[in-house]
Order: structure tokens, then sequence, then C-alpha cells
């Protein structure tokens, strides 16, 4: 079992940096931001979300990995993808519905950036683990 926790840590790392670098641009340049109308605290929380998400659909990842069936893989990938999605939209609906008129559309578009790094780290993880198989 420890070995198995070690390997998810592992493969968590890259995931984490970008989590820690992304947080640490957004407070360093947390001013500048404000003057392109980018509200930090939007990006701040889209990077916690999408790291939480990006945890969860990885250990999915790892799990499905370990499968014989590869059927078990391709669906663990499109489960993940599905949740993902259905948790960020509601989450920028959500947002955007209770900010008014206060609503940080750059910070949302900052997001979807966000989204689309973090789906591209998701993928080179997943495209290791299908290798190793």
């Amino acid at each position: 079992m420890p070995q198995e926790t070690d390997s998810f840590a592992k493969k968590m790392l890259p995931l984490f940096f970008l989590f820690i670098i992304i947080n640490s641009i957004v407070l360093v340049f947390q001013q500048r931001l404000d003057t392109y109308k980018i509200d930090s605290f939007v990006v701040f929380t889209a990077n916690c979300l999408l790291f939480a998400l990006s945890v969860l659909t990885l250990a999915m990842y790892v799990r499905a990995s370990n499968n014989t069936n590869p059927n078990v893989f391709i669906r663990s990938i499109m489960g993940a993808t599905m949740i993902k999605m259905l948790v960020l939209a509601t989450s920028a609906m959500i947002y955007l519905f209770m900010a008014g008129k206060n609503r940080s559309v750059y910070g949302v578009f900052a997001s979807m950036l966000l989204y689309i790094i973090y789906m591209v780290l998701e993928i080179r993880i997943a495209l290791k683990l299908n290798q190793k198989k």
C-alpha cells in the first residue's frame, strides 16, 4: 500500500508544482492583474478548484490503469472530463450570477486558460500511465 501512495504522490507532483506556480504568480502580480481587470481572487479560486478536480481525476486514472480491461481507462478519462466540465461550468455560472455587475469576465477567461493548462498536464500524465501498461 505505501508503494501505491508514493507512486500516486510522484504522479501528482507536476500538478502540485503547477498549482504553487500559478498561485505565486497571482499573488506577486495581483496589482498588475487588477489593472487588466482580472480579479485575482477569481483566478486563485479557479486554480484551487482545478487542482482539486485534477487530483480527483488523477486518482481515477491511476485506479483505472490498474484494471486489465482497457475500456475502463477510456471510460475513466471520459467520466473525469464530464465531471470537470459540469463542475466548472456550474461554478462559472454561479459566479457570474452572484457577482452581478462586479463580475470579472477577464478573470473567467484566465480561468479557462488555466483549465487548458491543467488539461494538457493531465493528458500527459494519463498517457504516461497508459504507456507503462
